[in-house]
């Protein structure tokens, strides 16, 4: 394995471990989520420099069913993160005070629905590339494997749950503004429970990154 693909890695496991944290704003604390949240826009740098190859190919060869969602999924999740950096700089009060650019109520709104679209998009597309970060991690062992899918099954099930829980679909349409978290809860207990909603959207990224095809549909003939 040559060190870009291990810093590849590296940083796809921050970057995974980072958002569930993030969203435990209200547990964590301001200053610890506006820090944590710097890192990972600086991590989604990494990421894309790393990954300049996948950017120089958006206008070359053909768009079969499995590459537009692919693209579509990394484009939004793009938007997401820009409109989160954007708006983080906005309502910032410790790393970005020193940054004034108006507009704060608005720059809450657009926070809110980039963190719970981008939650789930980002889950979407690891999800779609898991196949391929095995491949790297050379994870042949069918054994191995199997046991991975059932858990992260049994894990995304559980996501489903923690979904209508924390009112997602609620957050994702702008129905609800503000994040109400039990500031009691464990931190711990928390996260975990939004790394099960990421799973679960992993787990539907992963299944449409099996089932779509990855070839353009040839059409019938119009004689047969």
């Amino acid at each position: 394995m040559s060190k870009k693909t291990i810093i590849k890695i590296c940083i796809d496991i921050a970057m995974t471990a980072a958002l569930p944290i993030l969203m435990c704003y209200s547990i964590v604390g301001e200053t610890a989520h506006e820090v944590i949240g710097a890192a990972m826009f600086c991590l989604f740098i990494a990421h894309h420099i790393l990954n300049l190859g996948f950017i120089k190919t958006l206008f070359k060869g053909k768009y079969p069913p499995k590459r537009i969602v692919s693209t579509t999924v990394n484009v939004l999740a793009f938007v997401c993160m820009i409109g989160l950096m954007y708006s983080g700089i906005v309502i910032s009060k410790h790393v970005f005070f020193f940054i004034e650019l108006g507009g704060t109520m608005t720059a809450r709104n657009i926070h809110m629905l980039c963190a719970y679209w981008g939650l789930v998009l980002m889950s979407i597309h690891l999800g779609m590339h898991i196949t391929q970060m095995a491949a790297m991690m050379r994870i042949k062992n069918k054994t191995i494997i199997y046991c991975a899918r059932g858990v992260f099954a049994l894990i995304a099930a559980a996501g489903v749950y923690e979904f209508y829980k924390h009112s997602f679909f609620d957050h994702m349409f702008g129905r609800v503004q503000f994040a109400f978290i039990d500031v009691t809860a464990s931190a711990v207990l928390t996260t975990l429970e939004y790394f099960s909603v990421m799973i679960l959207f992993a787990y539907v990224g992963y299944l449409l990154g099996v089932f779509l095809p990855s070839s353009k549909i040839k059409k019938a003939d119009p004689e047969e």
